[in-house]
């Protein structure tokens, strides 16, 4: 984990700073070097859990998060995806359940045909 590039930290900060330095996201930031404005949005994040923070706050935070790619939207539009190794598989994982329901729907593309355009008649 980077050092904090701001001045001191609280407590506070310095607890979220250490949980987003365990994200995937991490490798990115600290190859781009991102430390400063990963802390920047630390800050922001803080600030913006008081009581009273306001709405522009709140929406800065928004769009940190995008840029700092801890959206799943932003992480995708990326073209990141997160794998899982075998040697941190866990015995408990399994595969999802499909609703049975849903298999029997054909796709939306199954669904779909084309039709004439009947708006130049």
């Amino acid at each position: 984990m980077p050092e904090w590039p701001l001045s001191d930290p609280t407590d506070r900060e310095a607890a979220v700073w250490a949980s987003l330095w365990s994200k995937p996201q991490a490798i990115v930031w600290e190859e781009q070097g991102s430390e400063r404005q990963v802390a920047m949005y630390v800050r922001t994040s803080v600030e913006a859990e008081t009581p009273g923070a306001t709405a522009a706050l709140r929406g800065l935070l928004l769009r940190q998060e995008n840029d700092l790619l801890l959206t799943h939207a932003a992480f995708l539009r990326a073209g990141l995806r997160i794998t899982i190794t075998a040697s941190t598989a866990t015995a408990a994982t399994s595969a999802p359940t499909v609703d049975p329901k849903r298999q029997r729907m054909p796709s939306a593309r199954g669904r779909l045909r084309a039709v004439e355009d009947v708006g130049d008649a």
